[in-house]
């Protein structure tokens, strides 16, 4: 952090960054892309590439999975299929994004308190925040009580709610890496700044929010919210 941008965030007000993670501090693109064309071979369809993931994919992920042939005709069906994404998906490597602790710790010494908002079910977001030992850097970590890569906007309500009763005072900022956390934000009335490390091509960021191309972009932009 140079001298320069140091005296810029001491006066700032407070920073609370809202953290979103499968894609954004957790590099699974490709986890996610392997697990999707496994499926869809096995189901006899033609695998996808990764532009046309990164141009296509978006939350709620129900209707890309039919797109690509992996449909369900009823709810039974539905929850057997995000239960072999996760077995699937829960086999393939991945790792932090890279810059990852750099950006945690440079929101850090700017003062910023930091959290999680995930679509991935609770047991799973706490036990990977802990295995890549940056569990330590956060208020709450927030997850859901699914594996249906549902919308996160109720949850998100009731997350800001529980935020601002504790950290009245905060500026709360939202960084992700897709559409979906930029209309999360806006359901919630909080800015949210995207980063494109993720599963969403950068195009598709720019044309509806701040958007960096790396974590430490991301945060820089943030604290100029």
């Amino acid at each position: 952090m140079n001298e320069a941008w140091r005296k810029g965030i001491e006066t700032l007000d407070a920073v609370h960054i809202i953290w979103d993670w499968n894609g954004t501090l957790l590099d699974d693109t490709e986890a996610a892309l392997a697990t999707l064309n496994i499926m869809i071979a096995e189901r006899g369809g033609t695998p996808i590439g990764m532009p046309f993931y990164l141009d296509n994919f978006a939350f709620p992920v129900r209707p890309f999975y039919d797109r690509i042939g992996i449909i369900a005709h009823d709810e039974d069906e539905w929850n057997a299929i995000a239960r072999e994404y996760h077995e699937t998906y829960l086999r393939q490597p991945k790792a932090l994004n890279r810059g990852a602790f750099a950006a945690l710790d440079m929101a850090k010494a700017a003062g910023c308190r930091q959290s999680i908002l995930s679509a991935l079910r609770q047991d799973l977001l706490d036990a990977q925040t802990k295995e890549y030992g940056i569990d330590g850097y956060f208020e709450r970590i927030c997850g859901s009580n699914n594996l249906h890569g549902a919308s996160k906007v109720v949850r998100a309500r009731e997350f800001l709610a529980e935020l601002r009763s504790r950290d009245a005072d905060a500026k709360f900022v939202m960084i992700g890496d897709a559409v979906h956390d930029k209309e999360v934000a806006d359901a919630i009335g909080i800015p949210c700044v995207l980063c494109a490390v993720g599963s969403h091509a950068a195009w598709r960021l720019r044309e509806i929010a701040p958007t960096g191309d790396t974590l430490e972009d991301a945060i820089r932009l943030a604290l100029a919210e």
